[in-house]
């Protein structure tokens, strides 16, 4: 497994100010609840307070000692507000909040607020309308963040790290959702962890979306197994995120995700392939940017009318032998694949398609013996710093104007948020209802 940490102070920065502006609104949330909703309390923890009482009134004069007690008396409509602390526990949320009144577990304004040590780290279990923003959970013998059969739940800005042991049968995962649905993790950055970074899962799960994390350096260490991220949900909306250095893959679509959405993800320098789709139909990868990864860089197997489009796939499985090329789709996939305008580059020879076993040196190749990606570059994508993890483009680079903005699931937005533009020194060589987007995760915007 790769060691390096290229790219992780930017990304990381650009976690820690979504989770700051996150928190902040979190403080506040229970203070502006409209007319219709029931009135919420703010319940109060701060363990270094020498007022802090368990069996207290859980008020800023005299708090309560752990999150535990909060978890343990709050209802739909409180706020849990965290002091600055170390606390040695696994939180377990007793109740459900509902659509106009929630239970959110958040951090004070300006608090830093670990939670370390517990089978879990926050435990929601068969719960509805529940928000945990703003925590550190490091080093807890199962997964940091577990949500289990429930329902309109938000994981929004925590760092989560440490999760289990690399040791066969003591694995855990960073955030782990299963069989719940309507809900949203984002903002989040898992890293370090001894299983994948942010798993949901299974096909019971539906209406969720995973936007905007981080997810890095996340292994088994006595099997390569650790992905970023594992998504096994039908119809997720996986987005924005970035995932370099793990174990395994960056993302898995995996085992009945059918009908999922992958866009505007940065993926690069992960142990096995960038984006692994297996075993789940009807998948929209588009516009994604793909990069170094040991194996193939966008791979589709047992699995039928996926669409790949817009993406870029650059520099994957140099020097490894278990590359399979940029794009890699087995013969059951390549039926009923759907492929066109992305762009492809090695800066080496080697393997640039693999197609049901037949393996490509060139894109041109491909395209004359497939017919398939006619409107495929094979270009350097002119990448700004890719050894230090920035993948935003260049100019003069191919993908700038030349993408397919009539693609279902093109976003009309890239990885950073911002719309797309027409440069004025490139000709639009795209098409679609906008003929000046880029391909890739990043929209090319001239320096002022």
């Amino acid at each position: 497994m790769k060691t390096t940490r290229r790219g992780v102070d930017g990304y990381r920065g650009a976690v820690a100010r979504r989770l700051l502006v996150a928190v902040l609104a979190g403080c506040v949330i229970a203070l502006v609840v409209g007319p219709a909703a029931q009135a919420a309390t703010l319940i109060y923890v701060d363990e270094q307070s020498s007022n802090c009482s368990n069996s207290g009134p859980g008020t800023q004069a005299t708090p309560l000692c752990t999150i535990s007690a909060a978890a343990g008396r709050a209802v739909a409509g409180d706020t849990v507000i965290v002091a600055s602390g170390d606390y040695t526990e696994q939180v377990t949320v007793a109740a459900s909040g509902t659509a106009t009144a929630p239970i959110t577990f958040t951090v004070a304004q300006g608090a830093d607020v670990t939670v370390r040590g517990g089978a879990y780290g926050f435990r929601v279990s068969s719960k509805s309308w529940i928000t945990i923003k703003g925590f550190h959970v490091v080093d807890t013998v199962d997964h940091g963040i577990s949500v289990t059969g429930s329902s309109n739940v938000i994981i929004e800005a925590n760092e989560v790290s440490g999760a289990g042991t690399g040791v066969s049968g003591q694995t855990a995962r960073g955030i782990s959702l299963t069989t719940t649905t309507n809900s949203r993790v984002e903002g989040n950055d898992t890293h370090d962890n001894s299983d994948t970074g942010i798993f949901l899962g299974y096909a019971t799960s539906t209406g969720n979306s995973v936007t905007n994390n981080s997810s890095s350096a996340n292994a088994r260490l006595y099997t390569r197994a650790a992905a970023g991220f594992d998504i096994r949900s039908p119809g997720t909306t996986v987005s924005g995120n970035v995932s370099f250095d793990n174990e395994d893959s960056g993302i898995n679509i995996w085992d009945s995700a059918d009908g999922s959405l992958v866009f505007n993800n940065v993926v690069y320098d992960n142990g096995d392939h960038g984006i692994d789709n297996k075993s789940s139909d009807n998948t929209q990868v588009v516009a994604n940017t793909v990069f170094g990864g040991v194996d193939s860089g966008i791979e589709v197997v047992s699995s039928t009318g996926v669409e790949l489009a817009n993406n870029i796939s650059a520099d994957n499985g140099i020097d490894s032998p278990r590359t399979s090329g940029n794009l890699r789709v087995d013969s059951f996939s390549t039926q009923t694949i759907v492929l066109d305008y992305d762009l492809v580059f090695l800066s080496v020879p080697g393997v640039m398609v693999d197609w049901a076993g037949q393996e490509y040196s060139s894109l041109a190749a491909f395209v004359a013996a497939t017919g398939k990606e006619s409107h495929g570059l094979e270009a350097d994508p002119r990448f700004k710093a890719p050894a230090s993890g920035d993948f935003h483009l260049l100019a003069g680079a191919p993908a700038i104007d030349s993408a397919n903005s009539g693609v279902v699931g093109h976003p009309s937005v890239d990885a950073d948020g911002k719309a797309r533009n027409d440069d004025p020194d490139t000709a639009n060589s795209g098409v679609g209802p906008r003929t000046f987007d880029d391909r890739g995760a990043f929209e090319f915007l001239a320096p002022k």
